[in-house]
């Protein structure tokens, strides 16, 4: 019976460390992930504020309008057309805050500017 007892108290705590493992990978993976986001918001918006002059209150909504972008990414991974939608969302946002002149160099980088998203 103690042989038993032993054993159970042996699983339970080898259970208990499989998961205090799996929970710290999990945290850092996503630590990661976020570390990952805050570049890419980084460098979008550092080429954006280059290409097309953004003021500093532009400079901000892009990147606000950036975070949004990559939190919605997040929440629905492996969904083509919904991460379509998300970034035209993101697009249109962009454009609502750009002069004329910024809007036509917006037209010529766009498409160059979001495959940065996936390098």
């Amino acid at each position: 019976m103690k042989l038993n007892k032993k054993v159970s108290l042996i699983k339970i705590l080898s259970l208990a460390f499989i998961i205090l493992i799996s929970t710290a990978i999990l945290i850092s993976a996503e630590s990661t992930l976020q570390d990952n986001s805050n570049a890419k918001v980084n460098e979008m918006t550092n080429k954006l504020v280059k290409k097309l002059l953004l003021t500093k209150d532009q400079e901000v909504k892009v990147i606000n309008i950036l975070n949004e972008y990559f939190t919605g990414l997040e929440n629905i991974s492996g969904n083509g057309s919904i991460e379509e939608k998300v970034r035209e969302i993101a697009d249109a946002k962009i454009e609502d805050i750009l002069d004329n002149k910024q809007k036509m160099k917006f037209e010529i980088i766009r498409e160059d500017w979001w495959a940065l998203t996936k390098q």
